[in-house]
């Protein structure tokens, strides 16, 4: 019957959902969250890999028309809608949904060149309309605010600088792929430090954020500890990722890799 459209398709009410996951609670320890994700296969990697850690369990539907019934079986805390397979359309499937189910968020993603349609779907019933390819932190944080849980709690997510990746959960870092651990102190600034890429942080900011009131720490632990983060970056020319800014700060500015030379061939 190819995706179910031609199926009959009953999405149970919340009081009858049965008690084995989501919103409701049940089998999977109420902290973690149940997201049903209709995307391709690119889009699906990319979240998979970006949520890694979060409390949250992401489920892939191959079409809408499964989403729609997987609601009324799983009662999701969430339905995330990308490319979309299948006969069911969008807006088909927002005003099939909202007419059993009002409470459950859906966040639909949209290419450049159908942002019109945004309108047609919040109207349909959709939570929020944003645009395609998703942006992992974007769609978390509009996971985080519409949820009623208050047991769950984001995870800072990787900071990827390119040549740079700092971790969000754990205290490691990849410099040009290669990944080390390092300690606690040197990651919270480096942490700080690359969330602000590019800005010239002050040095009482970068005190506040590792020290807090800062009582009884001598005034050159800060520059001990950036020497040591500095020591972990490779030099490889004249640009320095961390410097010190005189009398202001420090400043992360992670260099571009280096272009690979052009293959010339010499005559004979």
């Amino acid at each position: 019957m190819g995706d179910g459209v031609g199926a009959r398709v009953e999405t149970m009410p919340r009081s009858r959902v049965p008690q084995q996951s989501g919103r409701t609670g049940g089998l999977r320890p109420p902290v973690r969250l149940l997201v049903l994700l209709v995307a391709d296969d690119r889009e699906a990697a990319r979240l998979h890999e970006a949520w890694l850690g979060q409390a949250i369990d992401l489920e892939d539907c191959p079409s809408l028309a499964v989403a729609l019934i997987r609601i009324g079986q799983a009662a999701p805390d969430m339905v995330v809608v990308g490319a979309a397979a299948g006969s069911l359309d969008p807006i088909a499937f927002l005003k099939a949904l909202r007419q059993v189910d009002d409470d459950t968020p859906v966040i639909l993603g949209l290419d450049d060149g159908c942002m019109e349609l945004g309108s047609a779907a919040l109207l349909a019933g959709a939570t929020a309309v944003v645009r395609r390819p998703f942006a992992a932190e974007s769609v978390l944080r509009l996971l985080d605010s519409s949820v009623r849980n208050s047991t769950f709690h984001l995870k800072p997510l990787p900071i990827d600088l390119g040549r740079l990746r700092v971790d969000g959960a754990a205290t490691r870092i990849w410099v040009d792929g290669v990944e080390t651990l390092i300690p606690a102190m040197e990651y919270v600034l480096l942490r700080y430090l690359a969330e602000r890429h590019g800005q010239i942080v002050p040095r009482e900011e970068l005190l506040a954020a590792g020290w807090g009131d800062r009582t009884g720490v001598p005034d050159n632990h800060l520059n001990v500890h950036l020497a040591r983060v500095r020591r972990r970056f490779p030099h490889d020319g004249p640009a320095d990722w961390l410097r010190p800014v005189r009398g202001i700060g420090y400043q992360l500015l992670v260099p571009r890799p280096a272009p690979i030379p052009a293959m010339t061939t010499v005559g004979s």
